[in-house]
């Protein structure tokens, strides 16, 4: 598939999904949000794909937010689709069926942390920044801002959204809203590794895990501790659980092979 926003390319049984508007520091507009949501469903439904991978082609950001040129002259009703546009896509990257690393090199901010947030693994370079600046400009933090109070707590949520100051890379990490942080030189390859090990694991298992986390995240603990014990039998009957078992108990790396 060819993109206008954003670039792709498959590395194995990665794919990697580049955000490419650089002139306004990877900025969000409908084109770019449509496209992440179409180059999502395409890798989800490739079956040789088993992680998505996204990072920048912007030497400054990850992502500075939402394109003020794409929402400026909108009135209520036009915000409020920009809102649902917004959740449509963070949404596709917290429940599509396979995982998906964020790689973060510079300013992630507003919108641009809403995205990373939503995806399964933050890893950022020490000179990253990460923050929710609209309140500076008379604007709440909405949309997946939501999942901030479960990712750092409320007094991190708080801070990060009634100030719109920006949190350095450390206190990031201190505060546990990224999982690793390292510098620039080395931010690929812990990427890349991080990459390779989710593309050993069963895809069904991982698959059915991340959808256990998401009911975990959004709905009562009761509910959600049936659904996972009821889901878990549906990936009980694969061949993938199968071979992980007989390789434990023959002492031995399993194979999955994602059935």
């Amino acid at each position: 598939m060819k993109f206008e926003t954003i670039t792709c390319q498959q590395e194995g049984r990665v794919l990697r999904m580049t955000l490419n508007r650089p002139k306004v520091l990877n900025a969000f507009n409908d084109i770019m949000l449509r496209e992440v949501r179409d180059a999502l469903d395409a890798g989800y439904a490739d079956d040789s794909v088993g992680v998505f991978l996204v990072d920048s082609n912007c030497e400054k950001a990850f992502s500075a937010g939402i394109d003020v040129a794409y929402v400026k002259d909108m009135d209520g009703w036009g915000t409020r689709q920009v809102g649902r546009e917004l959740h449509k896509t963070f949404l596709a990257l917290r429940t599509v069926e396979k995982p998906v690393v964020c790689q973060i090199d510079g300013l992630c901010l507003g919108a641009g942390l809403e995205f990373a947030l939503s995806c399964d693994f933050m890893i950022a370079s020490d000179r990253s920044r990460f923050g929710l600046p609209n309140i500076l400009r008379g604007i709440p933090a909405i949309v997946e801002a939501a999942i901030l109070p479960m990712a750092i707590g409320i007094q991190g949520t708080r801070e990060l959204a009634y100030l719109g100051e920006f949190w350095d890379a450390e206190k990031a990490e201190r505060r546990g809203l990224v999982q690793t942080v390292t510098t620039p030189q080395d931010l690929s390859g812990h990427v890349d590794a991080l990459c390779a090990k989710l593309a050993e694991k069963s895809p069904q298992a991982l698959g059915t895990q991340k959808e256990i986390i998401h009911k975990w995240m959004t709905t009562d603990l009761e509910s959600a501790i049936d659904f996972s014990i009821n889901t878990v039998v549906l990936n009980w009957l694969t061949k993938d659980q199968k071979e992980g078992m007989s390789a434990f108990l023959e002492k031995r790396e399993a194979t999955f092979k994602g059935e």
